[in-house]
Formats: structure tokens, C-alpha cells, sequence
């Protein structure tokens, strides 16, 4: 077996498409929409051997639906059901989790709050003072330069003459899969909020992940920054927790992205997704959202706060719609 899937399987993709890929959490292979009679150094077609879905990441396709879909697309027939053992993708999506992509080790500096006390003093201030230990909030780091230092990463020029002045007012949160180092200005009346430091290269968007109570769920709350999600996980203003996966955050980059990103690493499919929604944010872009995405998303609810512009203001008071 080949996850969810027959040995035949392979071979069926192999005689109908080419050369097939096998990873821990998917075969990749030739798109039949977009990269059929050409010849790449990648192709982009991935099937999960999970969960009886495919999507093309090829940005002039994104292709995607069921395994049946794909099939009858091949060969103009649905013969899916004698590739497939049904009882596998119960089995699998007990243990979804537990297998993780490589990734290059990344050293994190002690936190040194007596020397940092000024970022330390941020983040509990940022976290409403509520009785959290530093240590735990994962991927933190006060020390930028010796971050730098020792996971000997190579800087722009404009990076590098800025560097003395990240170091001083900024702090860091390293992504999930540790290629970006998400660093956020001390200074709240800056207007310069937030920037990047690229660590290492990952195929998705990378994002920052904080774990619900049900680990096995298909329901993800997602959100613009850090602390949205962060007071979210800790005052659970919306009821979501306890029957959630995760929290996530990219830093401003798109939803879309976002969602596929979870999809790929977490191996989550038909995600009941939950967004925690600046107010600007206008409901119509999300129901585009729903519409693009629909092969990933089962359900949609925007949640806006009553009481501020996101969910890092406190009090939240949540106002929900589901589309």
C-alpha cells in the first residue's frame, strides 16, 4: 500500500502520466490540466496518500477536487474506488500529525530576559499579563544578532544596515517550519510594525502555529499576526479551542496561501476554517475566498471584534457570520 492507495495506483500514474514522486505525505507528478507533453525539472500535481484529494500548485493552474475527479479527467472513466481502501483514510487521519517535512535545524539564543527586559515587558504586556512563562511560547527570540550569528544566515544589503537597529527594537517568532523569522517592533507607535528575516527556503508560505485541544480536527482559526491568534488561544472568546487543531498565522500574506500551506504541512483537508478578521476586511472578500477554495474548505465563519479593530485589542467581544 502506498498510504490510502494500491500499488496499482503508482503504476496507473506512472503508464498515463509519467514520472511519479513519493513523499511521506504525497505522490507528485504531471498535472493532466496543465503539464501534459512538457518537459520541466518539476512537476506540480500533488495527490495525498492520506486523503483521497489533489492540487495542482502550478501557479497558472491550481487545479484541484476529489480523487475521482482526477481520474475520469486521465482516462474518462471514475475507476478510483479500486485504488482506494476506504478504512486507510480513517487510520490516517488519526496520526496526521505525527509525521513532519524535513527540516534544516535552526538554533534559538537563550532568551536572557534580565538583559532583554524591555521585550520581555512587551510581550507580557502584548499578552495582557497573563501568567504565561516566556520559555513557553516557542519559536521567541529577544537576541536578533546572535540569532543571526549562529544559524549563519546571509543578509541583503538592506538588511545588513539595519541590522543593529532589528536587533535593538524588535523581537522574533520563528515560523512552523523554520524559514522565516517573523520580528515585530517594540515600539507601538512606530509606523515601521513588523518585517521578515528569510532563514531558509521552504515550498509553501510559511507560518507561525499555535495547537488547539483536538489534534485530530479538520477545524483551523486562522488570522493576520501573532497576537491575534496568541490572545485568541489564551482567552477563547470564540468557544473554538476545544474542538480546534490550530491556530495560524502568516504575517499579512494572503489567506489563500495560507490554506494551502496548512493543507500541505498539516495534511488537513475540507478545513472548517475560522478566521479572526480585521474589520476592514470586507465579507464579500471572504466569500471569493470560500468560492476559490472551495476543494479545501468545508466551512467558512468570519469573526470580526466588536470592541476593536482585531483580536489583538482587548476586550474581544467576537461577532461571527457564517458564509
Amino acid at each position: 500500500m502506498i498510504g490510502i492507495y494500491s500499488e496499482d495506483f503508482k503504476k496507473f500514474l506512472e503508464d498515463n502520466l509519467g514520472k511519479v514522486k513519493q513523499t511521506s505525505k504525497n505522490l507528485i507528478t504531471v498535472c493532466p490540466y496543465c503539464e501534459l507533453d512538457k518537459t520541466k525539472k518539476h512537476y506540480h500535481l500533488y495527490i495525498s496518500i492520506e486523503s483521497p484529494i489533489f492540487h495542482c500548485f502550478h501557479s497558472a493552474c491550481k487545479e484541484s477536487g476529489t480523487i475521482s475527479k482526477l481520474i475520469k479527467k486521465i482516462n474518462g472513466v471514475d475507476s478510483s474506488e479500486k485504488f482506494i481502501d476506504r478504512s486507510k483514510i480513517k487510520e490516517f487521519s488519526k496520526i496526521k500529525l505525527e509525521v513532519k517535512n524535513e527540516i534544516v535545524n535552526v538554533t534559538l539564543p537563550n532568551l536572557k530576559e534580565d538583559l532583554y527586559s524591555n521585550k520581555a515587558l512587551y510581550i507580557k504586556k502584548r499578552l495582557k499579563f497573563q501568567n504565561i512563562n516566556l520559555h513557553d511560547i516557542h519559536g521567541l527570540v529577544f537576541d536578533i544578532n546572535e540569532f543571526i550569528n549562529v544559524n549563519n544566515l546571509k543578509l541583503d544589503d538592506k538588511m545588513l544596515r539595519m541590522r543593529d537597529f532589528i536587533h535593538a527594537n524588535f523581537v522574533g517568532f520563528l515560523t512552523e517550519n523554520k524559514s522565516v523569522l517573523m520580528c515585530r517592533n517594540i515600539d507601538e507607535s512606530s509606523k515601521f510594525k513588523h518585517l521578515k528575516i528569510k532563514v531558509q527556503e521552504t515550498d509553501f508560505l510559511d507560518y507561525y502555529k499555535i495547537g488547539g485541544y483536538k489534534y485530530n480536527s479538520n477545524s483551523v482559526i486562522l488570522a493576520e499576526g501573532f497576537y491575534d491568534i496568541y490572545n485568541e488561544s489564551i482567552f477563547d472568546t470564540t468557544n473554538l479551542k476545544k474542538d480546534s487543531a490550530l491556530y495560524a498565522c502568516a504575517l499579512s500574506a494572503s489567506y489563500p496561501a495560507l490554506l494551502e500551506s496548512i493543507a500541505f504541512n498539516e495534511n488537513i483537508y475540507k478545513m472548517d476554517v475560522n478566521i479572526l478578521s480585521d474589520r476592514d476586511v470586507p465579507l464579500d472578500s471572504y466569500k471569493k475566498l470560500k468560492y476559490y477554495k472551495s476543494h479545501l474548505i468545508n466551512s467558512l465563519t468570519i469573526f470580526y471584534n466588536k470592541a476593536g479593530k482585531d483580536f489583538a485589542i482587548s476586550p474581544c467581544i467576537p461577532e461571527r457570520f457564517i458564509l
